[in-house]
């Protein structure tokens, strides 16, 4: 999706209660800026230049040599921690 907007910077101390829909309880952090966002227009991306998406089962399949890889590196360590010892 694009959107097309106006932005507007507001300082926190200016806009308590949106700094107070903004913040959030499991991120220890001091919002000192909001930046609003007025929109003007918004469109959907054209399908034919979305990033195709895969399903889980084909990730797998595409990164299983990439992981063999890793496994065998990791067997080949251990086997040399193995003979340093």
């Amino acid at each position: 999706m694009k959107i097309f907007a106006e932005t507007e910077v507001k300082d926190a101390a200016d806009i308590p209660e949106l700094t107070a829909k903004l913040r959030d309880e499991s991120y220890e952090a001091k919002i000192e800026r909001a930046v609003v966002l007025h929109v003007k227009a918004f469109n959907w991306n054209c399908p034919q230049h979305i990033t195709p998406r895969y399903t889980m089962e084909q990730i797998k399949q595409m990164i299983e040599p990439l992981n063999e890889y890793v496994e065998k590196l990791e067997k080949e360590i251990k086997e040399l921690k193995t003979q340093n010892l």
